[in-house]
């Protein structure tokens, strides 16, 4: 019998008899069988292993990845040809892995060394947070959640999601065409038209709002979320880098009750508004939103957010006010730091499953065109944002340039970028005064003003 040599880098943590036992029957098996093999490799990594059982199922995988034959032999040769034959205690080793193989249910023993791999990374996770709790660099934002992100991993299933089958997943489509959802998937924009050019922003999607200052994309921001959250019940994460939690309450609250913001503002609400302020704040207070103000942002607090958020109910949407404010990794220019704070936002929309909408400023590049109207390119630091975003819309208010304007009190969003869908403009209605943008009326039917479509 070939020496069974143990891991001992993980202080205070040893492998039960019955883990080794499994070990030795999925190794044993595999080795012999390629339907074993297939088996035991859609419900274990290599990693999973704690003994140098792991290695042999390590080999053995490579031989069905080679498409050769699978027989203790072949195994025998591939751990000689990588070296590994001794570390395993050589052909002795492979032999009483032959005689302790299972003669069957390869998944019960999988799910013994699956659940005792998941210990085993708890630890080293717990190990590494004592490390980093008592070392003199600790960095409560940054390390508290790079400690909540491994123990997440430890215990997430690592052989990943199986490889999709076109067949079946036709099927699942034309199912899905046929019967189609109740709700999109997602999170709907709040604006009829912009609805019909975008019909949901999806999980996993980055939309990035542009605008020069003053023009709303705050406003827009704002809109979401309390479309999301007080209307439909989607649970939203709004990070506000300059805005205050009560003044976005506030905003909230004026465009819920159709109150003046200055007369919120300014504490001299009427009665009337009063009561319709007290009203508008139940469901106010019912909505599953959650404010942090977070002046200078990182996207690690960010992450730690949205982890503790899961914990109880993930959220739904993420609104970043704005990108520009982010405090971003230190890189040669901004430019590569709003690059990898562009990137970290597309991948945090694809690890939490929702849509990250970010707001942007736009660089001057409008103010010196005649009509005044932004393009993609106006994006700071542009390039890296223009290809990660799903979606791009930019804002723009011919009042904002010209109060004389015949379009007073209308406002533009320009999809630019549509990576689902088409591009084009919608137009909405502006009432800043209640903090709030609104679809414009309906036109009237032909014959009669005093009647609007629905």
């Amino acid at each position: 019998m070939g020496e069974l040599t143990i891991d001992t880098t993980l202080d205070g943590y040893a492998p039960s008899p019955a883990v080794i036992a499994a070990e030795m029957a999925v190794a044993g098996a595999v080795i012999q069988s390629r339907t074993a093999l297939e088996e035991a490799a859609a419900l274990l990594t290599p990693a999973d292993f704690y003994t140098p059982a792991g290695v042999v199922f390590d080999a053995a995988i490579a031989l069905l990845d080679d498409r050769r034959h699978i027989e203790p032999v072949a195994v025998l040769e591939k751990l000689q040809e990588r070296g590994d034959l001794a570390r395993v205690g050589g052909g002795p080793y492979l032999h009483t892995l032959i005689e302790h193989a299972a003669t069957g249910n390869i998944s019960y023993h999988a799910r013994i060394i699956a659940g005792d791999a998941v210990r085993r990374r708890v630890h080293l996770a717990c190990q590494r947070a004592l490390h980093m709790t008592t070392s003199p660099a600790w960095d409560p934002e940054a390390d508290l959640d790079q400690i909540r992100k491994e123990l997440d991993q430890a215990a997430a299933r690592t052989t990943g999601e199986p490889p999709t089958v076109v067949a079946e997943e036709m099927a699942a489509l034309l199912d899905e065409l046929e019967n189609p959802p109740a709700t999109m998937p997602g999170v709907v924009p709040p604006y009829r038209d912009l609805a019909d050019l975008v019909p949901a922003f999806r999980p996993g999607e980055l939309i990035v709002v542009g605008a020069r200052p003053s023009i709303g994309k705050s406003t827009l921001g704002i809109d979401l979320v309390r479309s999301a959250a007080v209307h439909a019940g989607q649970r939203c994460l709004l990070v506000t880098l300059e805005m205050p939690a009560r003044q976005v309450l506030q905003r909230i609250t004026a465009a819920e009750a159709k109150v003046p913001l200055k007369s919120i503002t300014d504490h001299t609400v009427t009665k009337e508004e009063l009561d319709r302020i007290a009203e508008a704040g139940i469901r106010i207070s019912q909505a599953p939103l959650v404010i942090d103000y977070a002046p200078g942002c990182t996207i690690a607090r960010i992450r730690a957010t949205l982890r503790s958020m899961s914990r109880t109910a993930p959220a739904e949407l993420l609104v970043v006010d704005y990108l520009g404010l982010m405090t971003a990794p230190r890189a040669e220019n901004r430019q590569q730091e709003v690059a990898t704070l562009s990137r970290e936002l597309k991948l945090i929309a694809g690890e939490f499953n929702l849509p990250v909408v970010a707001l942007s400023q736009l660089n001057r590049g409008p103010e010196q065109r005649a009509d005044k109207r932004p393009q993609m390119s106006d994006l700071r630091e542009s390039g890296a944002v223009e290809q990660d975003a799903d979606v791009v819309i930019l804002l723009h208010r011919e009042d904002a340039y010209d109060p004389e304007s015949s379009r007073a009190g209308e406002v533009d969003l320009i999809v630019a970028k549509n990576r689902q869908g088409p591009t084009g403009t919608v137009t909405i209605a502006n009432q800043l005064h209640y903090a709030r943008f609104v679809d414009m009326a309906a036109p009237p039917l032909a014959g009669r003003p005093d009647l609007r479509t629905a």
